[in-house]
């Protein structure tokens, strides 16, 4: 005969950690014992044959606790349970396991032979294609090579050749000697043209011999402003030591000094002011 479980406690707070109940904090009940509780401290489930209930129910952790010590402590394992585990033993077949013989070694032996001469030969197969690529491009190269050699032959150097440069450099010498020696007229063209050519030592031959240093072409140049545009520095200064002016303006207004690049503006300053 079953007995009735305990009455419902109506409290307001729980049981167990006094919080109060409010719209999001429910009230809850333990079935075993009927105290109010909130969720976290009736959170367990078990069924309570004791009042009749065999389906799992709300219950408190120390009336949760309570019977599951009680199962462990007083109840002694049920005969089905023994049965159970009986079958199971009996089940086991130790005879197969102790009667199987093992695989003969021989047979992994051979297999394992069978899978390193596949390797190998497989091996054997990869040098022997990397041999022909090799052979391939060697003869590629050849050809390429004796196509290029045929097509466009390299002329050797012979001793006509080292020859013909030496007396080709030997003229260009003698043409530079020829050239330093240029019988420039003995007027102001004349001068006008070794300026040009930037002959100095032609320059002073003239100049001392009498040449007019001021002289000025048609278009108002003067030797000074046609030295210092090709940058000839030291025509410029012979030039101002034999009397040329460096205030003589040509048809656009500008001296000789207006006419130099900075360095030789720089050089003739320095020069001027030195003396």
């Amino acid at each position: 005969m079953s007995v009735e479980p305990p009455p419902f406690q109506e409290a307001a707070r729980c049981d167990v950690c006094k919080c109060s109940f409010n719209t999001f904090r429910r009230r809850h009940h333990c079935r075993c014992c009927g105290r109010t509780l909130c969720h976290e401290h009736s959170s367990f489930q078990m069924a309570l044959p004791q009042f009749g209930i065999h389906s799992s129910v709300r219950v408190c952790a120390d009336c949760f606790n309570n019977s599951s010590q009680s199962k462990v402590v007083g109840q002694p394992p049920s005969l089905a349970v023994v049965d159970q585990v009986g079958d199971t033993v009996s089940q086991l077949s130790l005879d197969g396991d102790l009667n199987s013989e093992p695989k003969p070694a021989v047979e992994i032996n051979l297999h394992w032979e069978f899978q390193i001469a596949s390797v190998e030969c497989h091996y054997a197969s990869v040098k022997l294609q990397l041999s022909q690529w090799k052979q391939k491009q060697y003869l590629r190269r050849e050809k390429t090579a004796s196509t290029s050699t045929q097509y466009n032959p390299k002329p050797k150097k012979t001793d006509s050749n080292l020859r013909n440069r030496g007396s080709t450099s030997n003229s260009k010498l003698r043409n530079l000697a020829d050239e330093s020696r240029i019988n420039y007229e003995a007027s102001g063209e004349g001068l006008r043209e070794a300026i040009k050519n930037g002959d100095t030592i032609a320059v002073k031959k003239l100049l001392s011999e009498g040449v007019d240093a001021n002289y000025h072409d048609k278009q108002g140049l003067s030797l000074l402003h046609v030295a210092a545009v090709f940058n000839q520095t030291d025509i410029v200064f012979a030039l101002i030591e034999n009397g040329a002016s460096l205030d003589y303006k040509n048809a656009q207004g500008e001296t000789p000094l207006d006419c130099a690049p900075a360095s030789l503006q720089y050089k003739i300053r320095e020069k001027m002011e030195g003396q």
